[in-house]
């Protein structure tokens, strides 16, 4: 596969793997973006938010809008949330594309630069 189309390769993901690969992005997605699969993420591995009393608002602007983000998808079901957020990954891969190397112990194999 030629690298051009590696770095767009998208299709077979499950969650583990598109929260691995959006560490792996070519280029920085927006703060909305972000936000938006930050809470999508928190809500697939720890579902819904702790009431304020076990957990407080934080008061530092961005910390607001990633506890606004997680509080959003609050009632979504674990497999609801990770097919969300895998479907998202997949449209960032295509928008943003991937951070690809040439392995150096195989000029043959294409990798993943982490």
């Amino acid at each position: 596969m030629p690298l051009s189309e590696l770095v767009k390769k998208w299709w077979g993901m499950n969650f583990d793997i598109a929260a691995e690969e959006m560490r792996r992005l070519a280029k920085e997605p927006t703060e909305d973006e972000k936000l938006q699969l930050y809470g999508l993420y928190k809500q697939s591995i720890h579902g819904d938010i702790p009431p304020e009393d076990d957990y407080p608002k934080p008061t530092d602007e961005w910390e607001i809008r990633k506890y606004n983000a997680w509080l959003s998808q609050k009632g979504k079901k674990e497999q609801q949330s990770k097919a969300q957020y895998v479907k998202l990954a997949e449209n960032m891969i295509k928008k943003y594309e991937r951070a690809i190397v040439r392995s150096r112990w195989n000029s043959e194999v294409w990798t993943v630069d982490y």
